[in-house]
């Protein structure tokens, strides 16, 4: 296996052909394409998109982080019996400030069944 530095443009071409992503799937990704990265590294990387304000990172409850581009606003719909997780159009965009406090943006999660279950 080659052994490069990691770049951030390879976890956003990884999460452009995958919606939602932890770090232990960008590893294996990152593995699978016969490219060793340390853990570190990916997490510098994303680091530095969040700070940039390239990606999202979310917690849908199951124990870890998941990141996700944000060139596209949208929320998510949650299946309760099999946890398949859909992109949905966000309808919420009137809301800049609330109370005082100024909004950058937001994260809304639907559940319920979806199709197939």
């Amino acid at each position: 296996m080659s052994r490069t530095p990691i770049l951030p443009n390879i976890i956003i071409e990884l999460l452009t052909k995958n919606h939602l992503l932890s770090v232990t799937q960008i590893l294996e990704l990152l593995e699978k394409n016969q490219t060793q990265f340390n853990k570190t590294s990916v997490y510098r990387a994303l680091d530095k998109l969040l700070s940039e304000e390239k990606v999202c990172k979310q917690s849908f409850g199951g124990g870890e982080f998941v990141y996700e581009l944000r060139a596209h606003h949208h929320d998510h719909a949650i299946c309760n019996k099999c946890e398949k997780i859909i992109a949905i159009e966000c309808d919420n965009h009137e809301h800049k400030e609330i109370s005082g406090f100024k909004i950058s943006h937001h994260h809304k999660t639907l559940y319920g069944l979806c199709n197939n279950c």
